[in-house]
């Protein structure tokens, strides 16, 4: 596995923390099957079940049981059966093969969605999500596409990123407003958007540089069809 740019906190992984503009090799690390770059640090699944983290670590977010940064990589504790791994920006979740999801790291808009705002080093199941496809943390949210094809979101929700028609941060998993037939969920800094299985792509959340792709500036708080898409 290699990366590349900014090193500040060691989130290249090569046990450095110079910042670099061609790839870097990850120490240590084989046999990846997926990888996530966050904030300020960078998360890879293994073919063995593991999950390793590096880079930043103030709020947990490498999931070690510590908040010491780490310019290489660390495993991921108590994580069994991982199929993928999402960072966002001071937070990282994974999706388990039983279609549960687990969290660690910043929580204080209740993105973990564990029903609390306190930080975890280490990973927290998100209570009533146990059919989950997919999952996306973003800046300071998260959010998950069920096997019905329904749409899950929970943490800050300012510019209505929850898609459920408020701008109230919910600590516990909440249902995107009208989507049904979800295929996959990712979750940007402020905004999240669901590629559905007709192709459609829905958008929601702030909107100022017109990331909802509608053609307006207006954030929403409910899905709005990005132009084209259908």
């Amino acid at each position: 596995m290699q990366c590349w740019g900014n090193n500040e906190f060691g989130q290249l992984g090569n046990g450095a923390t110079t910042s670099s503009s061609m790839p870097v090799v990850v120490t240590g690390v084989t046999n990846v099957v997926g990888v996530a770059a966050g904030g300020t640090h960078t998360c890879a699944l293994l073919n063995d079940g593991t999950v390793q983290c590096w880079g930043d670590n103030a709020y947990g977010q490498l999931g070690n049981g510590t908040t010491t940064a780490s310019s290489g990589p660390v495993t991921v504790s108590g994580i069994t059966n991982p199929i993928a791994v999402s960072a966002g920006g001071f937070h990282t979740c994974a999706l388990l093969n039983d279609g549960t999801v687990q969290c660690w790291g910043y929580n204080a808009h209740g993105e973990l969605g564990n029903g609390t705002t306190t930080t975890s080093s280490v990973p927290v199941p998100v209570p009533g999500i146990t059919t989950a496809a997919a999952v996306a943390a973003g800046g300071e949210h998260t959010c998950a596409v069920l096997r019905d094809g329904t749409a899950h979101c929970w943490g800050w929700n300012k510019n209505g990123e929850l898609g459920n028609g408020t701008m109230t941060d919910s600590a516990v998993p909440v249902a995107v407003s009208g989507v049904t037939n979800a295929a996959t969920v990712s979750a940007g800094g402020f905004h999240t958007c669901a590629l559905l299985n007709d192709g459609t792509v829905l958008c929601w959340g702030d909107n100022l540089r017109g990331q909802l792709g509608n053609g307006t500036t207006t954030q929403s708080s409910v899905p709005v069809t990005v132009a084209g898409s259908t």
